[in-house]
């Protein structure tokens, strides 16, 4: 990772940090010297990804289940008792939900989905910015490829992507004029553990990464590259947009080859434990 920044003295939460995108980010605002908190459902799992920090002192794992907007308030309210205000925040914390037909979904995917994916962005921007609107600050919310396009195995999933866009939208047009800049990020497919436990076998994974022109998927430390940027000053007239970070797939149509069949094997998708859990 190039850590580039000098982020001494700033303060910054990232959600979903127990894994993949999410940790990565958080390791490089810790290394480039910020004091950081990660936030996830697991507090096992941040501890874990915490003690692989090569600047471990400066992380700390806070165990807070975004969807529950109680839970998101008493996390904001406790960083502005002890610090006063927070610098920058990496809104990352979304799941996958139940892969199938729309006639098939449930009403509790829908749920679940729209309540981490959406609500969980909603309750964390909207006590973030709280406490930001005095002081400035950066917030980035992660959406997907899957919020500009359609997903054919996921359509509650890239209906909640595509609602990160317009509600930071909205929230970067009300919060500007106080120094208060709100972007999104959207990754294409990232080697992830989440990606990973979807398509299990080497093959299905390899297809999955030819649909990039750039014939692979991105790293989870490139995908933080990028959040960083825009949590930093280096994005200081940055405000509103959507940054894709996907190697070229939403770009057009590839000239790799198609594809017979995108659709991943119903085994793959045997063990639901495997892709509805948190980023």
């Amino acid at each position: 990772m190039n850590a580039s920044y000098d982020l001494r003295g700033h303060l910054f939460m990232v959600t979903g940090a127990g894994s993949g995108i999410g940790a990565a980010t958080a390791e490089l605002l810790a290394a480039c010297g910020a004091k950081t908190l990660l936030v996830s459902r697991n507090l096992e799992k941040l501890q874990k990804v915490i003690a692989g920090f090569t600047h471990a002192q400066n992380a700390e794992a806070i165990q807070v289940d975004v969807s529950d907007e109680q839970q998101v308030e008493a996390l904001l309210n406790d960083i502005g008792k002890r610090y006063g205000r927070l610098d920058g925040a990496f809104n990352n914390a979304g799941i996958f939900g139940e892969f199938g037909m729309l006639e098939d979904d449930s009403a509790d995917n829908f749920d679940a989905v729209i309540g981490t994916n959406v609500k969980g962005v909603w309750a964390c921007m909207k006590h973030q910015l709280r406490l930001m609107k005095d002081s400035g600050g950066s917030i980035v919310n992660c959406s997907s490829v899957a919020g500009h396009q359609g997903h054919a195995m996921s359509p509650i999933y890239s209906a909640s992507k595509h609602a990160i866009i317009g509600l930071s939208k909205s929230a970067s047009l009300q919060y500007a004029s106080v120094g208060v800049r709100v972007n999104v990020l959207s990754p294409g497919s990232t080697d992830t553990p989440i990606l990973r436990s979807v398509y299990q076998d080497e093959k299905t994974f390899q297809q999955r990464a030819s649909r990039a022109p750039m014939g692979r998927v991105g790293t989870p430390a490139e995908i933080a590259q990028a959040a960083v940027w825009l949590l930093t000053n280096a994005s200081s007239y940055v405000n509103g947009q959507t940054l894709l970070v996907d190697g070229g797939v939403m770009a057009g149509n590839s000239p790799t080859k198609p594809q017979d069949n995108r659709k991943p094997s119903e085994e793959n998708f045997k063990n639901k434990e495997n892709y509805n859990v948190a980023q």
